[in-house]
């Protein structure tokens, strides 16, 4: 990718990789295009949203506590969100407050509206935002710009067989739960992949070395990395 490219993401004298740029570059236009069960305007609204989320919890004197659903606050939610009240409750929730979620509330989410399989597209969208943009909010960069989204339906097709495993419909694989987790929507499983093999390492490589051009780091001190991470964002796995 060039470097002209490259300025169009990142506009910067910092020394981002090409390839980490090109990366946040694509998912971000995957965020304005039609999704498997989300619209445009919504995917783009979802990162908007995981946005306002991230901005009031730094802005406002700390996060909503988790039980109190941004959607029943007077002002806080635009009216003309094109998300339902139970999605937005959603995004807040995950971006905010990921290490509350239980599965008796992800019930809750599907029982107000959201179907099972969108709510696996929402979580692959709101994952990427919050990635994407913590990325240029930790090197005070402006986030990646988003796009007009496009016209069109959201595609509804892509989706191999799945079953239920934990919470949400997988594919039937096998594969470690975090390569499953999205796997009933293909397409936010690639977007996962596209920022796994940039961030951290493609993954065919994962079982080896991890020392090459794109790592100085050995593979314990990535691993730290990714534990202490992993920890710090509330992740259980």
């Amino acid at each position: 990718m060039s470097t002209t490219t490259r300025e169009r993401v990142y506009d910067s004298d910092l020394p981002i990789r090409d390839d980490l740029a090109a990366a946040h570059g694509e998912v971000a236009k995957r965020w304005v295009h039609p999704g498997t069960w989300w619209t445009a305007a919504q995917r783009s609204d979802i990162v908007q949203q995981v946005r306002a989320a991230r901005d009031h919890r730094a802005n406002d004197g700390g996060a909503l506590p988790p039980w109190v659903q941004p959607s029943t606050v007077d002002g806080l939610i635009d009216t003309d969100s094109p998300l339902p009240a139970a999605a937005v409750d959603a995004i807040w929730r995950i971006t905010n407050h990921p290490g509350t979620l239980t599965q008796d509330w992800y019930t809750s989410i599907v029982e107000r509206g959201v179907d099972p399989l969108a709510y696996v597209e929402l979580v692959g969208v709101v994952a990427q935002a919050n990635c994407v943009d913590r990325f240029a909010d930790g090197l005070e960069l402006p986030r990646v710009a988003l796009g007009e989204p496009d016209a069109g339906p959201p595609v509804r097709e892509g989706a191999p067989a799945a079953v239920v495993h934990h919470w949400v419909p997988t594919a039937d694989i096998r594969f470690p739960n975090v390569i499953k987790a999205l796997s009933a929507v293909p397409a936010e499983n690639e977007a996962l992949f596209i920022l796994s093999d940039a961030q951290y390492v493609p993954m065919e490589r994962v079982r080896g070395e991890l020392i090459n051009d794109q790592n100085s780091l050995n593979r314990p001190q990535i691993e730290l990395l990714a534990a202490r991470t992993s920890k710090l964002n509330e992740c259980f796995y």
